[in-house]
């Protein structure tokens, strides 16, 4: 027996709860949120909810990972958002390929395509 999942909820701490969210929203294509309590902000992407809420932050070295379904495309909007300047896609022949960058608070992020498993 396995632990039956509906959803999963991920915080992340940032500096400034308004401007983070400003960020997110055009991070995750969306402006679609939720404020369940007051200095909490949340965007549903599938069955992940992202939660920002406002902290003192330090740089962690837990990540957020999305695979996409095309990390190119994705690779180039990142970079016309400006989240992106030096970051390079990194490739593991026959596993993935992904591209690591950070929010404005540190927090670690990354979007990877894997390779098709015959």
């Amino acid at each position: 027996m396995s632990l039956n999942v509906k959803s999963v909820t991920i915080g992340l701490p940032v500096s400034n709860l308004e401007e983070a969210a400003s960020w997110y929203e055009k991070l995750l294509m969306s402006d679609e949120k939720i404020t369940p309590v007051e200095g909490i902000i949340e965007y549903q992407i599938g069955s992940v909810w992202i939660q920002l809420y406002e902290e003192k932050t330090t740089v962690s070295e837990n990540g957020l990972r999305f695979e996409v379904e095309d990390l190119d495309t994705e690779f180039d909007r990142l970079k016309t958002l400006g989240v992106i300047t030096d970051e390079v896609i990194e490739d593991v022949p026959g596993v993935l390929r992904y591209v690591d960058f950070s929010d404005p608070d540190g927090n670690k992020l990354s979007f990877l395509w894997l390779y098709p498993q015959e």
